[in-house]
């Protein structure tokens, strides 16, 4: 029986670290995500529809929760890693107009407003740390008022 050849060895070793590396993902292991779960309320009243999502600050993974009658829910396997995030939430209501389609030319669409001002969402101030072996439950009580403090300039 012959030997194989020195291309074939390095062809059999390429495929083995290859594969080797595929399945260990490069040596880099999906970080512990942890279970979240809390409420949201508006202005004192839980918010209806609307989501959460957890945005890395130092944490390693991003985690979205759907809420619904003011609660949210995220289990082990979707939530986010140990560490700080901003928490943005969003929900959109229909006013019950039409609008112009933007893309379709003759063609409207539902028009939607944002119920959650946007220091809860696209300019959030909203901070959440998610800690292993905590209970990682979370209240956020939104308001639509405007901070105390800050004022709308008018020209």
């Amino acid at each position: 029986m012959s030997r194989p050849t020195a291309s074939l060895r390095s062809l059999a070793l390429l495929t083995a670290l290859t594969t080797s590396l595929a399945l260990t993902g490069c040596g880099e292991r999906e970080p512990e995500r942890h279970p979240v779960a809390g409420k949201v309320s508006l202005d004192g009243k839980p918010l209806a529809t609307g989501k959460v999502t957890f945005v890395p600050l130092d944490g390693p993974t991003a985690s979205v929760a759907e809420v619904r009658d003011g609660v949210f829910q995220v289990d082990r396997a979707s939530g986010p890693a140990s560490g700080r995030y901003q928490v943005e939430i969003v929900a959109v209501a229909l006013t019950g107009k039409k609008i112009p389609n933007p893309d379709v030319p003759g063609r409207f669409l539902d028009e939607e407003r944002d119920l959650v001002p946007e220091r809860y969402n696209l300019k959030s101030e909203l901070i959440a740390e998610v800690a292993p072996g905590a209970q990682n439950a979370f209240e956020f009580a939104l308001s639509s008022e405007r901070p105390a403090g800050k004022k709308t300039r008018r020209r």
